[in-house]
């Protein structure tokens, strides 16, 4: 559980259910959402900012962007760096906030960029081929062991999220492509291997595959199985302890959540966007039997506004 405990250690962010919702992953240069508030809580940090992705154009899920593009022209940081902001291609909402950033603004000394995504599209990371599109593989199973990751494969992928019927909103997958052993090679004794690879080079031998870090899903109902499945971190929206608790489908339960996330086999699961309704007490107590119930009481944690909770049996 190493790669996954470190992937979240270095998430930081805020998220509360109908305020603000955002979170910052330091090795990737990426912003998950922009809601109130993320300027003044990374202060300078915002510079190493270099791409944000939002989920879809609700208030506290990109009411913080006038703040960062603000901060940008004027803090103390690269007021030069390019910064791009990715977003669910046709949402008004957003582009009606992009206009009122340009019109206040002014000139700005680094690169703005506005880009539109559709489910599918995929954003290389890495400083070689940043922003640019790359080819839709399908991903292999991710229960077979890796033989290692290839260099400047990171990428992140937009995918459909259930949360509203007027608009398409998105999740996104920090995603890196890696190679391992073919099946037919597993067991065989590394002389073997090199003689085969010697022989008939490595793609021979190996494969590529897709291996996902870290998923955020915005605001959604439960994520298709699909879209979560084997990676290393999960943040689900968790807005309610049960159904019953919610008035309409478009935000998911703890249980369901946790459920998806057993089934899933996700290594490590963080709940995110619950509602203030419940107090602290309530929600770690129900998220620590359901987390239990399923078998994912040491790889549950919660965030309750900016505080990340493990759940552990001596809590």
């Amino acid at each position: 559980m190493a790669l996954a405990d470190d992937i979240l250690g270095n998430i930081t962010g805020y998220s509360k259910a109908m305020y603000s919702s955002w979170f910052y992953y330091k090795p990737a240069r990426i912003l998950l959402d922009a809601g109130e508030g993320v300027a003044s809580a990374l202060e300078n940090f915002i510079f190493g900012i270099e791409k944000v992705f939002i989920s879809h154009g609700h208030h506290d899920h990109i009411g913080g962007l006038p703040g960062v593009v603000r901060a940008r022209s004027s803090a103390r940081g690269d007021k030069q760096k390019p910064l791009i902001v990715y977003y669910p291609a046709g949402d008004i909402l957003v582009e009606q906030l992009t206009q009122y950033i340009d019109n206040v603004s002014g000139r700005l000394e680094f690169e703005l960029t506005w880009a539109p995504l559709q489910p599918g599209d995929s954003v290389v990371l890495d400083d070689a081929g940043a922003g640019q599109a790359i080819p839709r593989i399908a991903p292999a199973c991710p229960d077979t062991p890796q033989l290692k990751a290839s260099p400047g494969r990171s990428f992140v992928r937009a995918f459909a999220t259930p949360h509203s019927r007027r608009s398409v909103t998105l999740g996104y997958k920090l995603m890196e492509r890696r190679r391992r052993l073919r099946p037919e090679f597993e067991g065989m004794a590394e002389q073997e291997i090199a003689h085969t690879v010697k022989q008939r080079g490595r793609d021979a031998v190996t494969e590529e595959y897709e291996h996902s870090l870290l998923v955020y899903g915005g605001d959604s109902m439960p994520l298709p199985a699909d879209e979560v499945r084997g990676c290393e971190v999960l943040l689900h929206d968790s807005t309610f302890i049960t159904p019953d608790d919610r008035g309409n489908e478009t935000h998911a339960a703890m249980e369901e959540v946790i459920e998806l996330a057993a089934a899933a086999n996700v290594t490590r699961l963080l709940l995110i966007h619950v509602s203030s309704r419940y107090t602290k007490g309530q929600v770690i107590t129900a998220a620590k039997k359901l987390a239990e119930k399923y078998g994912m009481l040491d790889r549950t944690a919660i965030i309750l506004h900016r505080k990340i909770i493990e759940l552990r049996n001596d809590e």
